[in-house]
């Protein structure tokens, strides 16, 4: 295994956050259409907040604030049941004898809408939060609601969650700088201690039964989104807050992103909260469902596409296929494939399948080379050995562009790994990757993927144009 310097060097190009912001802004600035791409996705089923998105950790950014209360809308789904549609991200309330109910609480900067979301439609004191699991769009703008003049007299809420949430905060501290990368949030903005979070006051670990006002309120925990995420069910009225389980789109089930999600467990949840029999569905994501049958058949019809994918991958695994093989071969029938709620936006159902063999299996890939392979810059140097130099492998990159652009990246990565600072390597790079991102095949979180690493080509770009060291 070679350590050399170059070795090293390419490893790290030690551009900091500053640098790869600018390279974005600069890429984006300069393509109009790129930005639109970007955008069409990140809104998960509600209205996009550019603001936002770029601070959902950050309760102090007033551009976010502001245009998070300017977008936020209140929906009365059910007498005395209200859907808060944020941009991202929703939040329900509901207002029982005792006081209101409120089933998350939005990002950061979302708090003050949510707040104020919640006083055009009732005076009553904030009883209970419940945070359906600890997702910084969930449970990050509690804070505002603490600070509500009627709920501070009434004593203050109580906070309930499953024990898991707890775990997530530590991990969100611990791993701070790597969730500022991967959720693409500036690494300032993440919380740096214990008083930067608002923690439950209550937790459980499988199931919860609160009485609110003479109501009771059902927590159910089933590990999907995350593996502390619990819907709400008011059996009095009949209505659900489905959390993330259901989001009007082929769930984030798949995100490469993130730690390991639930499988068979989400496919368990969605029969169960289907046969509870709501009347008014309100999901986490998306739009209010009031029609009690479209529920029904809508939760069943998730159930069953994400079981047709899990049954898939246990079966490629049970006749020892190659891990890649079993995603390939992965079929998606036309009842899914044109159904609009099975939409394709974050993930697909082959990176669903990636998350359901991780669940099973462990990091190996099936490929022997890759058990104890040798460094990339090593195999890059190769590769380009093999290509005749850099020049012909660039030359090829390029020429497959617009014929076949998942190669084509593959070609930009053996040279970017080879010589990341060869300035037809970088110009490559930025070609390829904003090529691929503008590929309607590509979904979000891909899409984001490939804007960070067109970013970093560009950002040594801009650092030779402006002649600034690293």
């Amino acid at each position: 295994m070679t350590n050399s310097p170059a070795a090293l060097e390419h490893g790290d190009l030690g551009l900091d956050v500053a640098e790869c912001t600018a390279a974005r802004i600069d890429l984006v600035v300069g393509d109009p259409e790129l930005m639109a791409r970007v955008a069409e996705g990140g809104s998960f089923g509600g209205e996009y907040s550019r603001p936002a998105a770029q601070a959902m950790f950050n309760r102090h950014s007033g551009p976010a604030v502001e245009d998070l209360r300017d977008k936020t809308q209140v929906i009365e789904v059910a007498p005395r049941s209200w859907l808060v549609r944020l941009p991202i991200v929703n939040s329900a309330v509901f207002e029982t004898d005792d006081g209101l109910v409120v089933c998350d609480t939005a990002m950061a900067p979302g708090g003050p809408a949510l707040l104020e979301a919640i006083r055009s439609v009732s005076a009553s004191p904030i009883h209970t939060i419940v945070y359906s699991h600890g997702h910084v769009d969930h449970a990050y703008g509690t804070w505002a609601l603490l600070e509500d003049e009627a709920t501070i007299a009434a004593g203050g809420p109580r906070i309930v969650a499953h024990r898991g949430v707890v775990d997530r905060f530590d991990y969100y501290l611990r791993l701070r700088g790597s969730l500022a990368r991967y959720m693409n949030q500036p690494p300032h903005h993440l919380p740096t201690s214990r008083d930067d979070l608002v923690w439950p006051t209550e937790t459980f670990d499988e199931r919860l039964v609160l009485t609110v006002g003479g109501e009771e309120v059902h927590l159910v925990h089933h590990p999907a989104e995350t593996d502390d995420q619990c819907y709400a069910w008011f059996p009095d009225r009949r209505a659900l807050y489905s959390a993330d389980y259901y989001q009007g789109f082929l769930p984030n089930l798949g995100n490469g992103k993130r730690t390991q999600r639930g499988t068979d467990d989400w496919v368990l949840a969605m029969r169960e909260m289907a046969d509870l029999g709501p009347l008014s569905l309100f999901p986490g994501h998306g739009e209010p469902i009031t029609d009690p049958e479209l529920i029904r058949s809508e939760f069943h019809l998730l159930a069953d596409a994400l079981e047709h994918i899990i049954d898939h991958v246990v079966d490629g695994l049970n006749r020892r296929l190659r891990k890649d093989l079993i995603v390939d071969t992965l079929d998606w029938p036309e009842r899914f494939a044109d159904h609009p709620t099975l939409a394709i936006r974050y993930v697909t159902p082959g990176d669903i399948a990636r998350m359901v063999i991780k669940r099973w299996t462990g990091w190996w890939d099936d490929i022997p080379s890759h058990w104890s392979p040798a460094p990339l810059v090593d195999q890059a140097a190769t590769i380009v050995d093999l290509a005749g130099g850099l020049g012909p492998l660039v030359d090829r990159a390029h020429s497959l562009v617009d014929v076949d652009v998942a190669q084509a990246c593959h070609l930009a990565d053996w040279a970017w790994y080879a010589d990341p600072h060869h300035p037809d390597v970088q110009q490559l790079v930025v070609d390829a990757y904003t090529a691929r991102v503008m590929d309607p095949a590509s979904n979000t979180q891909e899409i984001l993927v490939y804007l960070d690493q067109a970013a970093a080509a560009r950002a040594l770009q801009l650092r030779t144009a402006g002649h600034t060291d690293p």
